[in-house]
């Protein structure tokens, strides 16, 4: 399987992500996935298998990248010039501190939707999708989220 369809993946991915060398590394993890994969199933499709992983990998760094960004612009916001005073840091580890805390006595698909939209910002379908509930149910969990934490800001 591995020499089959390795070079097909290779020139597929290099065109999409237009670097080589990324690609490679696709393949790579897309080939260590399925040999990790439980060898007692029976892959029908394996050229797709691989596909679709590698589909799948290129859309979480997407996500990764994406959320980086949104973070490395928020502490752009504060500007360089301006350093927390210690007590600001206090201030927000005891709020980062309080919403864990709140995200931990969350239910668990409250807690993974909210996370999933708010932290990662999966669409509410793409949420919807991951966690196997309808695009309503998530929009319902979101939004009892933001009310567990509404009083946070005080």
């Amino acid at each position: 399987m591995v020499q089959h369809y390795y070079q097909e993946l290779v020139g597929f991915f290099s065109h999409t992500l237009r670097n080589r060398d990324a690609a490679t590394d696709i393949v790579q993890e897309c080939y260590a996935r399925v040999l990790a994969m439980d060898p007692s199933v029976a892959i029908a499709e394996p050229r797709a298998l691989l596909y679709k992983i590698g589909k799948n990998l290129i859309v979480d760094d997407a996500r990764r990248r994406n959320a980086e960004a949104r973070m490395l612009a928020t502490l752009a916001l504060t500007g360089s010039d301006e350093l927390p005073s210690v007590e600001h840091e206090v201030m927000v580890r005891q709020q980062l501190d309080r919403l864990l805390a709140r995200l931990a006595r969350m239910p668990g698909k409250r807690r993974e939707a909210f996370i999933m939209v708010r932290v990662y910002g999966y669409s509410h379908r793409e949420a919807a999708e991951h966690l196997c509930s309808s695009v309503a149910a998530i929009e319902k969990h979101v939004v009892r989220a933001v009310l567990d934490c509404i009083d946070m800001t005080c």
